[in-house]
């Protein structure tokens, strides 16, 4: 039964990632917030589910934290640049995100010049957000 439903948060998480592409590549406000206000409905589903002590289910670690970390590691950036509420008033998330943040195998799936890398895409790609960056246009 808890295979099933982790394989079922697997398959949100596709469907997460999915809107913070749409949020990294939109070159408008109105769909950058259409996406925004999509994605927090998204992740209002997620807190809702969530153990997060301090992984999604407690104790051990899971494929579904290893499939979420990626998602949060874009949100490090995107806070960088501004607060667009999809991830505001969701404590267990930000406490989860926390975890995964601390945990080695995550801080090193990247380079150190990750969020670089993301800037540089967002800004290829016309993206609203790159719109927004004060670092980008530094």
């Amino acid at each position: 039964m808890k295979r099933a439903e982790h394989r079922a948060w697997i398959e949100f998480s596709s469907a997460a990632l999915g809107d913070i592409w749409g949020l990294e590549t939109i070159s408008d406000e109105a769909g950058f917030r259409a996406k925004a206000k999509q994605a927090e409905a998204r992740f209002a589903k997620l807190e809702e589910r969530l153990v997060a002590s301090p992984w999604f289910d407690g104790e051990v670690f899971s494929l579904v934290d290893a499939v979420f970390a990626p998602a949060f590691r874009y949100f490090d950036v995107f806070d960088e640049i501004g607060d667009f509420g999809i991830l505001a008033n969701k404590p267990k998330i930000a406490r989860w995100r926390k975890s995964l943040q601390g945990r080695e195998s995550v801080k090193n799936a990247v380079g150190a010049n990750y969020h670089d890398l993301l800037r540089a895409f967002m800004a290829k790609h016309g993206a609203y957000l790159s719109q927004l960056d004060r670092r980008a246009a530094a």
